[in-house]
């Protein structure tokens, strides 16, 4: 017996053109910002984990939570904070293909995995799904479902 799919959610070249749209977007916003940030005297990147703890005695609690995450409490990321700007835009059009990707992934019937996130002082960076947390906030997303594993 096969399993019938419903090949517009599941195709993920049906979303080519519309992410193309949305990252050409996102990509104009982010020269916007980093202009801006250059005029305003501001940090142009996101924080970066590394130097967030950098000379600290933090260490990872041994539990991590899955938990809804404000996407504006996301602030910065672990090893890739050179990538996007401090909204999390693309800063590069080599990241088009997994942007579009993780665009056309937002809009399927599946949806996105949970992100894994550090938390410091109630500021959280991104292990994995940089690119979900671009898109999610493009697109508009308040939260976003994570796990999370604190730092103290």
């Amino acid at each position: 017996m096969t399993v019938a799919t419903d090949t517009l959610w599941d195709d993920l070249s049906y979303w080519s053109e519309p992410a193309e749209q949305a990252f050409a977007k996102a990509r104009r916003a982010a020269r916007r910002e980093r202009l801006l940030d250059r005029i305003m005297g501001r940090a142009a990147g996101l924080a970066s984990f590394d130097e967030a703890v950098g000379g600290t005695r933090l260490l990872p609690e041994s539990s991590t939570q899955r938990r809804s995450i404000q996407i504006a409490e996301i602030v910065g990321s672990v090893g890739k904070s050179s990538l996007f700007t401090r909204s999390f835009l693309p800063k590069s059009n080599r990241l088009k293909r997994r942007w579009k990707r993780a665009f056309a992934v937002a809009h399927g019937l599946r949806g996105y995995q949970s992100i894994e996130l550090y938390e410091v002082a109630g500021s959280f960076y991104v292990v994995d799904g940089h690119f979900r947390v671009s898109v999610a906030r493009v697109l508009g997303f308040t939260t976003i479902q994570a796990l999370v594993r604190r730092w103290s």
